[in-house]
């Protein structure tokens, strides 16, 4: 597709090539966090390190077994100039209670808030439903509105003329091209003067486009294009989502994919090796569970699933499927490293045992409303376990348990277990019991667990600074070459 170019073109100015742009534009409990967060703030976040700290929120304590306060940062403004205020974190909490749908992605990741109350103009308690030891890491999840405008404008209208407190505002939002400006008041100020990211859906475009510099930085690389963009005098940055991404397999349908053998059969037929060592360039490690490393629930005594085609076929055979079986799989394009050649390798393994996958692609705007409403006509799907932004393996386990309102996994013994794990106090404790919570998902085998997510983003030589922190884009730290 044709790259726009316009005043976010000028030198004062950065471009952004993205695999895809929220169909829901700048919605703040709807849309992806990696371009909402250039317009809102959370109340807390984490550094690359893995520590906690406070955004909107400069600090916090536990008031008893079911209240945290939170202290605000004073002087901040939205991008229209109104005051942040204890009003505006209670009218965003309210409305995620009361009126968000569980479309709305924000509502998930927070299902333990009840409520939020004003104490003055800068503190706000917030209420949950069961004790949250771990609660100041989960409102990370929660980007902060202008409270006039979300209820005057309603929250569509909103989503397109949005205000929050972050670095940028938003000047034009389009489907496929957002253009953003400096927000002049803003709390952070940002190092650039506009920003332009578009979609560009095909993986090769965004490579090309970055060689070519029309944009700046290019997401959602693969490792085969190191040498291109540094040919073109750019450079590839790597990291590693605290997140697990593997093939979900739907338990809830019966079939083969409902029984405990044959799910292990098809771990032990992946070569894991090759995948992170060939199409990802080495810059991962193999998943054996929920948690990636550096994630709070992550057990480094799991052992890994040992890449063995004999013990797969001997299990298949013990499940009555000696002669394997066939499956689909619903995959989108081009929404994470190397997918396509990883989807291919895995159906080569699968195959040398005697298993049929096929693949069925589509663009990753229809997968991910599948994804929001369960409705896969296949049997299986590629998705992260995601543990962003809270780095809490409880956020991970939610999404693929009974706690999904049309669950594709679903036990109700350890989803019990999964609720006494929140709501315990004891920190020891409550590793312990995500740890024997990791070990059932690696023993019952849900999903082919695959490897921890990496990224990597191209950066073109204008590009002096930029960084990602737990899979979000740190938008004012973006700084172009003197």
């Amino acid at each position: 597709m044709g790259l726009a170019t316009g005043a976010a073109a000028a030198e004062s100015g950065v471009r952004i090539a993205v695999e895809d742009l929220p169909p829901t534009f700048a919605h703040p409990f709807r849309a992806a966090r990696v371009v909402t967060a250039a317009i809102f703030d959370p109340l807390t976040a984490f550094d690359a390190d893995g520590r906690l700290y406070g955004v909107l929120a400069t600090g916090w304590e536990n008031r008893d077994p079911l209240t945290w306060r939170f202290n605000l940062r004073r002087n901040v403004t939205f991008s229209n100039g109104a005051p942040l205020t204890a009003d505006a974190v209670v009218a965003a909490i309210d409305d995620l209670v009361q009126v968000a749908t569980d479309e709305e992605l924000t509502k998930r990741e927070v299902p333990m808030i009840a409520s939020a109350v004003a104490v003055d103009g800068l503190t706000v308690d917030i209420v949950t439903v069961d004790p949250t030891p771990l609660l100041p890491r989960y409102v990370a999840a929660i980007m902060i509105p202008e409270p006039n405008q979300w209820r005057r404008l309603g929250r569509e209208a909103f989503a397109r003329q949005p205000v929050g407190t972050g670095p940028f505002v938003a000047r034009e939002l389009t489907r496929d091209r957002w253009r953003l400006a400096a927000a002049t008041g803003a709390w952070r100020r940002p190092k650039v003067d506009e920003i332009e990211v578009q979609m560009v859906p095909d993986t090769s475009a965004r490579v090309q486009a970055l060689a070519s510099r029309q944009v700046d930085i290019a997401t959602v690389l693969g490792p085969d294009h190191i040498d291109t963009v540094a040919a073109a005098g750019g450079r590839m940055l790597t990291g590693v989502n605290p997140s697990v991404y593997g093939f979900t397999l739907i338990t809830t349908r019966g079939g083969p994919l409902a029984d405990r053998r044959v799910r292990t059969a098809l771990n032990l037929a992946i070569d894991r090796k090759t995948i992170i060592d060939r199409l990802l360039g080495s810059t991962t490690a193999p998943a054996n569970q929920p948690a990636a490393r550096g994630v709070f629930g992550h057990d480094p005594e799991i052992p890994p699933y040992p890449f063995n085609r004999d013990a797969a076929r001997r299990l298949l055979a013990e499940a009555g499927y000696p002669n394997g079986f066939a499956f689909t799989l619903d995959a989108p394009l081009g929404a994470s490293a190397s997918d396509t050649s990883i989807f291919q390798q895995v159906q080569d393994d699968l195959r040398a045992i005697g298993v049929a996958m096929t693949i069925h692609t589509m663009p990753n705007a229809v997968y991910l409303t599948k994804v929001n409403r369960t409705e896969f006509e296949g049997d299986a799907f590629p998705i992260a376990w995601p543990s962003w932004p809270s780095l809490d393996v409880w956020r991970a386990l939610q999404v693929h348990s009974c706690l999904r309102a049309i669950p594709w996994y679903c036990d109700p013994a350890i989803t019990a277990k999964m609720l006494v794990a929140r709501s315990t106090w004891d920190q020891t404790e409550a590793l312990r019991l995500r740890r024997e919570i990791g070990r059932h998902y690696h023993d019952d085998a849900p999903a082919l667990f695959l490897y921890e997510l990496p990224w990597l983003v191209g950066l073109g030589p204008r590009i002096k600074s930029f960084r990602i922190a737990n899979s979000m884009i740190e938008f004012h730290d973006i700084e172009l070459n003197p």
